[in-house]
């Protein structure tokens, strides 16, 4: 039987949920729901009576989501929170793997349990640091090769920070095998902290490679920029779940709480 899968976003994320997040953890169209409020998540959830994997993607806080809000002005949630627990007494449905892509939310493991215990969950996961996106406009030459096209991507700083979503670069480079053709690339970054200076960028927020300056990255380097493939794989038992100590971390890690 196919898994039974779902993403829900917020619509301050859209265009990379759309582009990165259902991608990446191979969530079609049909399985992706635009969510603002808490209530809109309750209703989507309880429309299934149980879900082998479910993939919050909103802006998130150390052991919280943010919703609710328009602008500026979204409403932050802990996970283990009483309205979070209200939310959801009425549902029935169990879920089993609940993933976070909302920056810092996988620093406080015991609020990450208490969301999974709403859905007899099997583990809760997600990020210590913050996750950015950016899109790029790549003009692709006339028969340019994959080799071409990666190596100008590399000299311009982006090759690092491309999406794991990316198609091979035989792939774009086949379409402008007749003529000169432009297209657009996801590009993916996390860092500790909410200083999301582009890392392919200089300090004054110019293409470093255009500039010959030295990026962000160079600077910086991986204490303060990686991708996802980076991050360090931290599982904690339920039962040893601790909330965040409130201090920043320097540890990129993707944190699951198995509760059983």
């Amino acid at each position: 039987m196919a898994e039974k899968k779902l993403m829900l976003f917020h619509p301050k994320v859209r265009a990379s949920a759309q582009g990165i997040t259902g991608p990446y953890w191979k969530i079609g169209p049909q399985d992706q729901q635009e969510i603002s409020t808490l209530s809109d998540m309750v209703k989507e959830i309880n429309k299934r009576t149980s879900l082998d994997e479910l993939v919050i993607d909103c802006h998130g806080y150390t052991g919280g989501m943010m919703l609710d809000g328009d602008d500026d002005d979204e409403k932050g949630y802990d996970l283990g929170e009483d309205a979070v627990k209200r939310a959801f007494t009425k549902t029935k449905t169990q879920i089993e793997h609940i993933r976070f892509e909302g920056c810092w939310v996988g620093e406080s493991p015991l609020a990450m349990a208490a969301f999974g215990r709403l859905f007899n969950a099997q583990d809760v996961s997600g990020f210590t640091w913050t996750r950015n996106t950016n899109t790029i406009k790549v003009k692709i030459i006339n028969g340019m090769t994959p080799d071409e096209l990666s190596a100008f991507l590399g000299k311009q700083g982006f090759a690092k920070w491309l999406a794991p979503t990316t198609q091979p670069m035989s792939y774009y480079a086949s379409m402008a095998r007749s003529k000169e053709v432009s297209t657009e690339l996801w590009l993916e970054w996390f860092q500790p902290d909410l200083n999301s200076k582009p890392p392919y960028e200089d300090q004054d927020g110019n293409s470093a490679a255009a500039s010959g300056s030295r990026s962000n990255f160079q600077k910086a380097g991986s204490h303060t920029y990686k991708v996802r493939s980076e991050a360090g794989k931290r599982t904690v038992l339920a039962k040893d779940a601790k909330p965040s100590d409130g201090q920043p971390h320097s540890e990129f890690n993707y944190v699951t709480v198995k509760l059983r």
